[in-house]
């Protein structure tokens, strides 16, 4: 070790600070050998040991010549990428969110890095052969043929043969016979996605030999039919995949196998985009109306004082044809935009939307892509090959070259807050630190915004705009307040919660065959029971928290736990009978619908009701 790090002066720098993908408080230092100075870059990715076997994929945080004092410094043992999968700016981004964050250099690694580009080896026993002769335990004779046949299983293949009980005695009687090699390897876990590609061979590519192939497969109807439905593909595709092929033309892999045979077709396996979004992209053209005109001037007015102007517009207004008109404005400058969406829900409403404008540019993001397809999201926008970007909160990791504007849509949305696990970020307020990194735009939206956002704009450190009208003129709806205690004077027989207000207008749309939703923030029948003698309420044992009366079950559930209990009757504080139920939920607001309205088609859509996915 001291030899690579004789020469003080020798060299600009020797030493790496790394991010591991594990919650420790700080990075950790390593020594760069002398072949790699010069080619490691800071947010390369970089094989390194921790402890006496394993290893880690990490990020290199930075590059310096100073020793650390503590611990003895180790040597990276490879560079994983050719080029960095994170750029400066992200490491700033990250740095900043550890520190106001508090969290741990490996929490924002966990949180930000898609699954298949943070590679943790995983402990394998490799086969030595032995002409010796050994006395096995049952479990280990079973182990040791697997690992005869197979050359190397790792420890969680060889606890399914062995089993949980058994799996450190078998390792230990593998060690000790001398049979096996402990190998901790880096293995990476991202797979491209293959698929065959048909193509025609050179020699048809002539018309006057494609015209006399026509003419020979008039006998074989079903090779025609293939080859016309490969020439309908070709002239929309760039690549036939067999699949389609085989879909379109109605055919199996053997007929498509023929046409090979006969030098008609060429087959070869590339690798395939996964991320394929059906719609065409449509030129269309965006005409506002006279408030959103103007509301779009006041935006453009405001961000050239202010780099985050707060949009405040009702619900229906047409901020999205603001939003997008923005995004348009930003791709002709040659940047990047970021649309943020606080749930996955709304991202998957507006793709089809977005994608009719911005084509194969625009891409999504969010958790419940799979791994394999999150890698290639991030490839793809850190080559620039996605312009637009849609998503929630996880969208703020990916690498950005050159971010223009930051969108923030419904941004008072307390799904903007990551909860658990750290890093516990906001955001909202991430995306204009990242904004300013990139010294790009932010638009906050919202028909209702946070308080401490407008706050700010009212104090002036936001620009401002309102959009008042609806869409094309849409009415507002007409919200009407009733006082609840008009059901305690007015005695209507068989009413307990409806009031006679709501239960007429519930009338006159049944009677439009209209439909109608009733909101309550309570399941179950009864939200607590209450002793009227002494005040006595149910608690659940385990969580100190009052017991909810579902009918349906004819049990006190606790919507904490899950713990069910039975009925009370008696008060066992003070012995008395008297226990009445309290307020109201779901369950009985459905029954009272249905004793007012007996002929009605009612539906009750709570957690209860809900619980199966059909």
């Amino acid at each position: 070790m001291s030899s690579l790090f004789a020469d003080h002066n020798s060299i600009a720098f020797r030493y790496v600070d790394v991010i591991l993908p594990l919650s420790l408080t700080q990075t950790l230092t390593y020594g760069i050998p002398q072949e790699w100075q010069g080619v490691l870059q800071e947010g390369m990715r970089v094989e390194v040991a921790l402890g006496k076997n394993k290893v880690y994929a990490a990020v290199a945080d930075r590059l310096h010549n100073y020793q650390p004092e503590g611990y003895q410094v180790k040597p990276i043992r490879s560079i994983i990428d050719e080029e960095p999968i994170l750029n400066n700016i992200q490491l700033q981004f990250w740095r900043w969110i550890m520190h106001y964050y508090m969290a741990a250099p490996g929490e924002v690694m966990q949180a930000a890095l898609p699954a298949h580009l943070k590679l943790i080896s995983e402990t394998k026993l490799r086969w030595i052969q032995s002409d010796r002769v050994h006395e096995w335990s049952d479990e280990a004779y079973l182990a040791a043929e697997a690992l005869e046949i197979k050359g190397a299983l790792t420890i969680s293949e060889l606890k399914l043969i062995v089993g949980q009980r058994h799996i450190t005695q078998v390792i230990q009687e593998l060690l000790e016979n001398e049979v096996v090699e402990i190998d901790e390897a880096l293995e990476t876990t991202y797979r491209p996605k293959r698929e065959k590609i048909i193509s025609f061979s050179p020699a048809y590519k002539d018309e006057l030999l494609l015209s006399e192939l026509f003419d020979k497969l008039q006998r074989a109807p079903k090779q025609l039919s293939i080859l016309m439905a490969f020439i309908e593909l070709s002239a929309k595709n760039k690549w036939v995949k067999q699949q389609e092929l085989q879909e379109r033309a109605e055919a199996t892999s053997v007929q498509i196998k023929a046409l090979v045979d006969k030098g008609i077709f060429i087959t070869e396996e590339r690798n395939t985009d996964r991320l394929v979004y059906s719609g065409e992209q449509q030129d269309k053209c965006i005409v506002f109306t006279p408030a959103q005109q103007e509301a779009y001037t006041q935006v453009q007015h405001a961000l050239t004082d202010k780099n985050v102007v707060l949009l405040q517009g009702v619900t229906g207004s047409g901020k999205t044809l603001l939003y997008i008109e923005k995004i348009r404005e930003c791709l002709a400058q040659g940047k990047q935009a970021l649309l943020l969406l606080p749930e996955i829900a709304l991202t998957t409403q507006l793709v089809s939307r977005l994608f009719a404008y911005f084509g194969e540019e625009m891409g999504v993001y969010h958790s419940r892509f799979s791994n394999n397809e999150r890698v290639e999201i991030w490839e793809k926008v850190r080559s620039g090959k996605y312009k637009v970007v849609i998503g929630p909160r996880s969208a703020l990791w990916l690498p950005y070259q050159s971010l223009g504007i930051i969108i923030a849509d419904e941004e008072h949305d307390a799904s903007y807050k990551q909860k658990d696990p750290a890093p516990r970020f906001h955001a909202r307020d991430a995306a204009i630190y990242i904004a300013g990194l990139h010294d790009a735009k932010v638009i906050l939206g919202s028909a209702t915004p946070s308080v401490e956002t407008l706050y700010h704009a009212r104090q002036g450190k936001y620009g401002y705009v309102t959009l008042s009208e609806r869409y094309q003129g849409v009415k507002m709806p007409v919200i009407e307040i009733i006082n609840a205690k008009s059901l305690e004077t007015v005695k209507m027989p068989g009413i307990k919660m409806i009031t006679p207000e709501l239960q007429a207008a519930m009338l006159q749309a049944l009677q439009n065959r209209r439909q109608i939703i009733l909101f309550q923030n309570r399941r179950g029948y009864a939200p607590f029971q209450m002793c009227t003698t002494c005040g006595w309420v149910p608690h659940c044992k385990n969580c100190a928290v009052s017991l909810t009366y579902h009918k349906s079950t004819d049990k006190m559930h606790c919507h904490y736990c899950g713990q069910h209990f039975a009925v009370i009757h008696t008060c066992p504080a003070c012995g008395s009978n008297r226990l009445v139920s309290k307020s109201y939920g779901t369950e009985r607001i459905e029954e009272e619908v249905q004793s007012i309205f007996p002929e009605a088609r009612i539906a009750r859509m709570d957690i209860d009701s809900m619980r199966g996915k059909k």
